[in-house]
């Protein structure tokens, strides 16, 4: 299959509402015109697609990049790119509906983790994350978290707004901050006089865990 040629069919379904199946692909009349399929079934098909979808928009991320320019805020680009990257899956929510389930079907749970860490991982890139430590990886994987659970709220709500979008975003980093904040005080602390307060002498009975 060339890019023309994927571009064609996932335009077309990104344009239906529910009359297409992942697992039926091959019926589709746009699919039964075209030889290149001939030799593939319809989960293969499936599966080009949705990579090629995946691909396609982690390039769109980069359209965003002359709007970030002028915002000094690392912090304050993810929030750009986060916000642009949920109203595009907000906009696309049949067909990601229709993707994730087929993914979940297929036993891809690790396409599914990928997606959302590498669109991660490019919102902080463009971002002008440089972390080459540990802290590139929990950057990411807290993104990840954040990203994922306001997904997984655009594909359940029926009612759900692209106003809820900004007002969810903010709630998640603000939740995230104050978790760093708190990390920072017991990373700053003396230890030592943490561990003096303890009573290793004590006996007292209880479930562990």
């Amino acid at each position: 299959m060339t890019n023309l040629e994927k571009k064609k069919l996932l335009k077309f379904l990104l344009m239906q509402k529910s009359s297409f199946s992942f697992s039926r692909l091959k019926e589709l009349e746009l699919v039964k015109k075209n030889k290149n399929y001939r030799y593939l079934d319809s989960k293969e098909i499936a599966f080009i697609v949705l990579s090629f979808y995946f691909e396609e928009n982690l390039k769109q991320l980069d359209l965003l990049i002359p709007k970030t320019k002028r915002t000094k805020s690392t912090t304050a680009k993810i929030k750009q790119f986060l916000q642009y990257q949920l109203e595009s899956d907000l906009k696309n929510k049949n067909f990601l509906k229709k993707s994730f389930l087929f993914l979940l079907t297929e036993k891809k749970v690790s396409q599914i983790l990928d997606y959302f860490f590498s669109t991660s991982s490019k919102m902080w890139s463009l971002a002008g994350d440089t972390a080459t430590d540990i802290n590139y990886y929990s950057k990411r994987l807290i993104l990840s978290s954040i990203y994922s659970k306001i997904f997984i709220k655009i594909l359940n709500l029926s009612n759900y707004s692209k106003e809820l979008i900004e007002e969810d975003i903010q709630n998640s980093l603000k939740k995230v901050k104050q978790f760093n904040d708190f990390k920072s005080k017991i990373c700053s602390a003396d230890i030592l006089s943490i561990i003096k307060n303890f009573n290793f002498g004590s006996k007292e009975k209880g479930r562990g865990f």
